[in-house]
């Protein structure tokens, strides 16, 4: 039902005279209702939903429209002039007018600042709570219904059909001006920038650009109500711009700004979510509409607020949808937030992120960057055969490089000259011109001075590596591994890892040297440096040429040392894990490894031969299974001439005394026939020499023959030979080898020595 004192045209005093004779008499009103009559006048109207459910959305305004805090002029919109004002405001429905952020900024401009209610309405400007202004027109005819007018800062006003004085609970008097046209709308902070056109005109001619048509958008009414501030440069902050970009002393002009790229990318930045307003913010970080670009406001005990640095006006001009803030200095956004604004580097931008150099980048500068594309990076992965993930993996590595992109000062190509500078990397970058662009260790730059407010970013299409100036040995050096250079020279291995022929080192840190200690059996590093397998384990370390992190990941490849070393995709080893890769030297490449790396040893090579199973149950039975292994104290190497499974039935069947192989790992003599078998030292096939051998065997020796068809052991040949394992060689036997004793005389004769046991034999020291 509708409620008579909003639609009558004469003024009657409700509400407030009832409730007071309700309070007379006892009835309990809630506190709210006690002390706003004029919302509890809205509430009643049949005609003013919208308005009573946008004063609930907006509890602030609604409060500030409470009895104890004065008298009030209100124009109050019924819901058909709600309806009418839709589509100027670009809000589909009321459920969209209700959600929009600007909301309480409406209501406040319908709220007319003035000392007591004013009815009837005067000609004139005023000044609304939203502190913008409004201007009356009444005609001379007061009974023409369009008498009076109410013209908000957009060019269409409303027309007052009628007015209703309302008494407050503390005898407050208020009054209600309705229409039901449309609804006041405050201009929106592109206007309000508009109508200074003698401040903004530059600024207006960027927004009215087709590439920042979007902002422009955003700043209007029909931006979903979003609340913004919009630090607004002065001409004279955009004409200190155009001079700094001139050439030869020359402004730019207003024309070649428009035409500069990164234009757009400025503007952006100089739009910040909410209101900031002086006296009214606190300090923090605020975002922009420029990618993930945030200014910084800060204040001062002077009640100044700065933001990124810049003063801000001590009284911002308000809009229907936040505040205009006139700077006299571009806010420039960061190096790493020009980055960010562009498709083409974004790789850049999450290598940065993985480097943890956004902070640095983030700082006071200046800088200049030289910023790959995300096609340098593909290229550059190629080259290194690695993936991306692999390359932010090594996370000291990905900084060293990035920051070999970042020269410590601002450097644009107009001011630029063929010279030397030094990156963050410690390392010189050699720029030169050509034709007037500017080239980067021999790379041109493809898009150059994108200005921000610590430095420039300059595009380029390639990574710039790292030049090389350290051999292996000297990397290691400087990287502190002590334990390795340690091991390097005990093992002799320096000379090659100093050579120009390129080798591919697993680096194993210090750490990883004391772990092994326990697991070589030694007592200290001292035992593991003095161990004569050493030169074998080092050399396990080291690959021919070289080998960057994507050809180690699911590969295999054969060792200095000669077998193979096999890494799966996570680049691990067993328990070892690369946790470093592509150290890059002039004569090879470096990947660090949380390990140190031992090759099979004959334990090992044995075991996985199945052709050995007697061989080594015949060692587990004589207890020499740890001279096959790693944990022998000194690491003796060894030539094993080793039987195979065959070569044991064989003797078996050939000796009636053995009765099966439980009886053969039973004999005494076991170990002794086994050490027959060994050799100390590690002993090529091509390196045996012709004669008598000595063996593990505290007597007997084996007999090396030489024929053309291969070498012979006491007369057999060999099945295979050159089994490499880390701590020695295996040679495959058909045969299992038995020591036989010879007397000093047996073994002279044999030997031809015929006047030397004629001697013996005459002195009497034959048996």
């Amino acid at each position: 039902m509708t409620n008579p004192s909003l639609t009558g045209s004469s003024p009657s005093p409700i509400a407030g005279a009832s409730m007071r004779g309700l309070a007379a008499a006892g009835v309990c009103l809630p506190l709210c209702l006690a002390q706003n009559s004029i919302f509890t006048t809205i509430e009643a109207s049949a005609d003013h939903t919208i308005l009573e459910s946008a004063l609930n959305q907006v509890p602030a305004v609604k409060d500030a429209l409470a009895d104890d805090q004065g008298e009030f002029t209100v124009v109050a919109p019924t819901d058909a002039a709600f309806t009418a004002a839709l589509p100027e405001l670009g809000s589909a429905d009321t459920a969209a007018l209700l959600a929009r952020a600007d909301l309480g900024h409406i209501l406040r401009y319908h709220v007319l600042k003035t000392d007591g209610r004013l009815n009837p309405l005067e000609s004139g400007e005023m000044t609304t709570l939203l502190g913008m202004p409004v201007t009356v027109n009444v005609e001379s005819d007061p009974a023409s219904p369009t008498a009076v007018q109410v013209v908000g800062s957009t060019a269409a006003g409303v027309t007052i059909s009628s007015s209703q004085e309302i008494q407050g609970a503390g005898g407050q008097e208020h009054v209600l001006h309705i229409c039901t046209d449309r609804i006041l709308l405050p201009n929106p902070i592109y206007e309000v920038a508009a109508a200074d056109q003698a401040t903004f005109s530059t600024l207006l001619a960027a927004l009215d650009s087709d590439a920042l048509s979007d902002v422009k958008a955003m700043l209007g009414l029909q931006n979903g109500g979003a609340v913004q501030t919009l630090f607004a440069p002065t001409n004279a902050a955009f004409d200190a711009y155009m001079e700094s970009r001139g050439e030869e002393g020359t402004p730019m002009t207003t024309a070649e700004l428009l035409a500069v790229p990164e234009l757009a990318t400025i503007v952006r930045y100089h739009v910040a979510t909410g209101e900031v307003k002086p006296g009214e913010v606190s300090a923090g970080d605020r975002q922009t509409l420029y990618a993930d670009g945030n200014v910084t406001v800060t204040t001062a005990q002077s009640s100044e607020v700065f933001v990124d640095g810049v003063a801000l006006a001590t009284s911002p001009s308000q809009a229907g949808n936040g505040v205009v803030n006139a700077i006299d200095k571009l806010l420039m956004p960061n190096v790493v937030e020009v980055a960010k604004s562009s498709r083409n580097t974004t790789a850049l931008v999450e290598a940065l992120g993985n480097a943890e150099l956004v902070d640095t980048l983030t700082g006071p500068g200046p800088f200049t960057v030289f910023a790959p594309t995300n096609a340098a990076f593909e290229a550059y992965l190629t080259k290194m055969a690695m993936t991306f993930d692999e390359l932010r993996a090594d996370k000291e590595g990905l900084a060293q490089l990035l920051k070999h992109h970042v020269v410590p000062s601002e450097i644009m190509v107009a001011d630029a000259s063929a010279s030397a500078v030094e990156s963050l990397a410690g390392e010189d970058l050699s720029l030169g011109k050509d034709s007037g662009a500017l080239l980067v260790d021999g790379v041109m730059v493809s898009a150059a001075d994108m200005e921000s407010g610590n430095g420039v970013v300059h595009t380029v299409g390639a990574v710039l590596e790292l030049p090389l100036t350290l051999n292996i040995v000297e990397l290691a050096t400087a990287g502190g591994f002590t334990h390795l250079l340690s091991a390097v020279d005990e093992s002799g291995l320096r000379p090659v890892l100093e050579a120009t022929e390129p080798h591919t080192v697993f680096a194993p840190t210090d750490e990883a040297f004391e772990s092994a200690v326990a697991a070589l059996g030694e007592d200290d590093l001292a035992g593991v440096l003095a161990r004569a397998d050493l030169p074998e384990i080092l050399e396990y370390h080291v690959v021919s040429g070289y080998l960057l992190a994507g050809s180690v990941v699911n590969n295999t490849f054969a060792s200095v040392q000669g077998t193979n070393l096999t890494f799966d995709a996570a680049m691990m080893m067993g328990g070892a894990a690369v946790t470093r890769a592509n150290l890059m030297a002039t004569n090879g490449v470096m990947h660090v490894v949380n390990q140190v790396l031992l090759p099979p040893s004959l334990a090992d090579v044995l075991a996985a031969d199945e052709e050995f199973g007697s061989f080594l149950s015949a060692i587990a039975a004589a207890n020499l299974t740890e001279m096959f292994g790693w944990t022998k104290k000194g690491g003796a190497m060894h030539t094993v001439f080793a039987p195979t499974n065959a070569a044991f039935q064989a003797l078996i069947d050939g000796d009636d005394s053995i009765a099966d192989m439980e009886a053969l790992l039973a004999m005494p003599n076991l170990a002794e026939i086994l050490k027959f078998h060994l050799v100390a030292g590690k002993v090529m096939a091509a390196n045996l020499m012709a004669g008598e051998v000595d063996t593990l065997h505290p007597t007997a020796q084996l007999m090396v023959a030489l024929p053309e068809s291969g070498p012979t052991i006491n007369g057999r040949a060999l099945e295979e030979t050159d089994i490499l394992a880390g701590n020695g060689v295996i040679h495959k036997m058909d045969t299992v080898l038995m020591p036989v004793t010879r007397t000093i005389g047996e073994a002279a004769a044999q030997e031809g020595l015929t006047h030397f046991v004629a001697a013996l034999e005459m002195a009497e020291l034959l048996a």
